[in-house]
C-alpha cells in the first residue's frame, strides 16, 4: 500500500512540474515591431512582464498564457491585447488578435 502511494505521490510531482516549466516566454526577448521600433519584453516568473522600446517607453504589467495565446497588460495601455505566439528557430512572434495592435516578429531570447 505504502509503494501506491508514494508512486501517486511521484506522479503527481511530476505532473506539477512539467505543467510549471512550460512557460517558454520567461526570459527577456529583443527585437523589433514589424513597424521596425526595437523593443523588448521580459517575461519573468509569477505572470510578470515589462516591455520597453527605442522611444523610452518602460512599462510593466502582468501576462496569462493561455493555449497558443498570451494576454499582456501594461500600465501604458488602456486595456489588455491579446497575441497569438509562437516561437519558432528560436524566435518569438506575437501577433495581435485585435487586428490593430502593434505586433512583433523575430525576438530574439538573451542568454
Amino acid at each position: 500500500m505504502k509503494k501506491i502511494v508514494l508512486s501517486l505521490v511521484v506522479i503527481c510531482a511530476v505532473v506539477i512540474l512539467t505543467a510549471c516549466g512550460s512557460n517558454k516566454l520567461i526570459g527577456t526577448w529583443d527585437g523589433k515591431t514589424t513597424d521596425g521600433i526595437k523593443t523588448t519584453f521580459i517575461f519573468e516568473k509569477k505572470d510578470k512582464v515589462t516591455f520597453k522600446n527605442e522611444f523610452g517607453f518602460n512599462s510593466t504589467g502582468t501576462y496569462e498564457i493561455k493555449d497558443d495565446k498570451v494576454t499582456i497588460d501594461l500600465d501604458i495601455w488602456s486595456s489588455p491585447i491579446e497575441y497569438k505566439y509562437e516561437i519558432k528557430n528560436g524566435k518569438l512572434n506575437l501577433t495581435a488578435t485585435n487586428g490593430y495592435s502593434a505586433n512583433y516578429e523575430g525576438l530574439t531570447k538573451k542568454k
